[in-house]
């Protein structure tokens, strides 16, 4: 872990300005657009849906909230690289709570 927030691999690799975080999306629907085509996803609704079941299975599994947390920026990390049509999300909320 960095001494300091300015030279950390957090800031340099997972800080997106909107105008950025927008540009990566778009790259990620532009390099699958026949997935897009067949299935067109209102992505920021199924990102709610998949914290709701982190924070379900997550209580069920009696797991701290802060681990719980951890889980949904894994979630959202992992998702502004990965294309959400490509992936079971079942199994990344699961892996994401192991993870976490």
């Amino acid at each position: 872990m960095a001494a300091n927030y300015w030279e950390s691999t957090q800031r340099r690799f997972w800080l997106f300005s909107k105008d950025e975080l927008q540009t990566v999306r778009q790259k990620l629907e532009d390099d699958n657009a026949e997935l897009v085509q067949m299935f067109p996803l209102p992505q920021p609704r199924h990102l709610a849906i998949f914290f709701n079941h982190v924070n379900r299975l997550g209580k069920r599994m009696v797991i701290r909230q802060q681990a719980m947390a951890t889980a949904q920026v894994y979630i959202k990390r992992f998702y502004t690289k990965v294309e959400i049509r490509r992936t079971n999300p079942y199994l990344v909320v699961a892996t994401a709570l192991f993870l976490a």
